[in-house]
């Protein structure tokens, strides 16, 4: 018996290295590349896939907005009753200061009525926006429970997110957290900017500071110029606040620039530049964007 010992803890610290274990029923994987660790308890899976539009994650650096898309595949360990298996896929997202900012009890519907035997890849994804933050990292865990047993894998990577490098920022003297394009009909942030002709879409600016205030309240423009590739003006708003007073909490929550471009010639990419100043002061902040219209 002790040299049988000997050699299971042997074998279990070059299998943990290599991305398994000792026992049957427990298992740690690794992706080096991403640093995603998988770790299994009566739960086991043959691949992790992380995608990110639709290609292969390799780099935890992310846009801002963007999703991330985590494939389980071929779970196995699930306690079977009457042909079908009972798995919950529950997700968060920690801050490095050990936060919870987002948290899902399951992203699997109707999974406690059972999943067909044959239902072997479990799906969840996870969009890196409100309230979420960039130039920040966070721990991504998504835990795979068994509803009818005691088997539990868990699943964890870093994240580091990014301000979207198309949108360029020149502020003089105000402060901003984010900046980014959203899609109200989508429910999501624009992050490849391709843009449909009809489609709303907002240039939204969380964050801002830096107003003077006057009487409680600040006062502030914000001009939209929307040009085409050969330089025609598709839209011009000398100022879109014309003389009202704003609650600066609203201010900081979010300001919000809307545009949609109605069908006709337009030559790509499309800029669509917007600029925010403060009435009381010299403080200005300017957003540009390229956008393709298809």
């Amino acid at each position: 018996m002790k040299k049988n010992t000997i050699i299971c803890l042997a074998i279990t610290t070059i299998l943990l290295t290599l991305s398994a274990s000792c026992s049957f029923n427990k298992s740690v994987k690794k992706n080096f590349s991403i640093g995603l660790i998988t770790k299994g308890d009566g739960i086991n899976v043959d691949e992790v896939e992380v995608t990110l539009d639709d290609h292969i994650l390799d780099d935890n650096t992310l846009i801002y907005g963007k999703t991330l898309v985590t494939t389980f595949k071929s779970v196995d360990g699930f306690t079977e009753e009457n042909g079908k298996y009972y798995p919950n896929l529950a997700v968060s997202l920690v801050s490095k200061a050990g936060d919870t900012v987002l948290k899902q009890a399951n992203l699997l519907p109707n999974s406690n009525k059972g999943l067909n035997l044959d239902m072997k890849d479990l799906r969840g994804q996870v969009s890196f926006a409100n309230p979420i933050f960039s130039d920040k990292t966070y721990t991504l865990v998504y835990t795979l429970t068994d509803l009818k047993g005691e088997g539990v894998l868990t699943s964890t990577m870093d994240v580091e997110l990014v301000k979207d490098p198309d949108i360029k920022i020149d502020a003089e003297k105000l402060e901003y957290k984010e900046s980014y394009l959203f899609s109200p009909e989508r429910k999501s942030v624009i992050t490849n900017r391709k843009v449909g002709f009809n489609d709303k879409m907002l240039f939204i600016f969380e964050g801002l500071k830096g107003f003077t205030k006057k009487n409680g309240a600040v006062e502030l423009g914000m001009t939209m110029v929307v040009r085409d590739d050969d330089g025609r003006v598709i839209l011009d708003q000398p100022d879109l606040f014309l003389n009202q007073k704003v609650n600066p909490a609203l201010v900081e929550q979010s300001i919000q620039a809307s545009l949609i471009l109605t069908k006709g010639a337009i030559s790509n990419p499309v800029k669509w530049q917007v600029k925010i100043w403060d009435k009381n002061s010299d403080a200005t902040i300017t957003a540009k964007t390229f956008l393709e219209v298809e």
